[in-house]
């Protein structure tokens, strides 16, 4: 680990003196005459500033789960820092309480909110992309994850990277951001062992070993590491039956000044 070590007397560091904080600058609009870093702040991480994860653990609504009003107050009060909402069934629909289930997670103060697709494999991978996406129109969510563990898939693993090449390719045209969500058995036993563009897109990998850490995993697929990971499956929490996930969010230089101001170690 690296860090940058301050030992100015001055009240005010201006930006610019170190290389690093001219780049923040320019990337966040940050007045370099009005920064400043308090005298009992004497060191600042670089690793804050490019790649810091912060843990979290957030629940998965599995179907058909129609979550409630005290549910979701007692998730976000207590359990959950993100949620997954399923939007897409693998027989070919529009999850019937996507709307609602979101509607009631955001009033009850969840902010990271992603929505999730089971694929119907017989179906065409572009209509139903084009379908959930109409079902989400207006809701504002981080990503959509693609759940690999579904019935369906072809004994010839082309045609399944071929699917869910269209799949990736329809969720980005619809300008939402895919992610993918399988387990090392089921992308390799669907997609092959060899096959690594899926890695272009973020992993939730699957492993219900009740433990929220990526100390698990082992790389695959293209993969060397992932951003999140299934540990559980139809947990009692909240009066109702989630499945539990555990998710590093990279921190980039742009929220590294937030998330400062906010424990109040810069003053602008």
């Amino acid at each position: 680990v690296f860090f940058f070590f301050f030992s100015s007397r001055r009240r005010h560091t201006r930006c610019r003196e170190v290389s690093w904080a001219r780049r923040c600058v320019q990337e966040t609009g940050i007045n370099a005459e009005y920064m400043g870093i308090p005298r009992m702040i004497k060191i600042v991480f670089l690793a804050f500033l490019f790649a810091f994860s912060f843990q979290s653990i957030g629940v998965l609504i599995p179907p058909p789960e129609k979550l409630t009003e005290e549910q979701a107050k007692c998730l976000a009060k207590d359990t959950a820092k993100f949620i997954v909402i399923r939007a897409y069934t693998s027989d070919g629909k529009v999850d019937s309480n996507v709307v609602e289930n979101y509607k009631i997670a955001k009033a009850a103060g969840f902010t990271d909110i992603d929505v999730s697709i089971s694929p119907c494999v017989p179906c065409e991978p572009t209509e139903q992309i084009a379908d959930m996406m109409k079902a989400l129109t207006g809701l504002k969510f981080g990503r959509v994850w693609i759940n690999c563990d579904v019935p369906g898939w072809r004994e010839f693993k082309s045609f399944n990277q071929l699917f869910m090449e269209d799949m990736i390719t329809a969720i980005k045209s619809k300008g939402a951001k895919p992610g993918i969500l399988t387990s090392k058995h089921v992308w390799e036993d669907n997609f092959g062992a060899s096959y690594t563009k899926g890695s272009f897109e973020p992993l939730m990998y699957e492993n219900l070993d009740k433990k929220p850490n990526f100390k698990d995993f082992k790389p695959f697929g293209g993969w060397n590491r992932p951003v999140a990971k299934h540990f559980t499956s139809g947990e009692s929490v909240c009066g109702g039956k989630f499945e539990e996930a555990y998710k590093a969010q990279i921190l980039t230089t742009q929220n590294y000044f937030h998330f400062l101001q906010k424990l109040s170690l810069i003053h602008i």
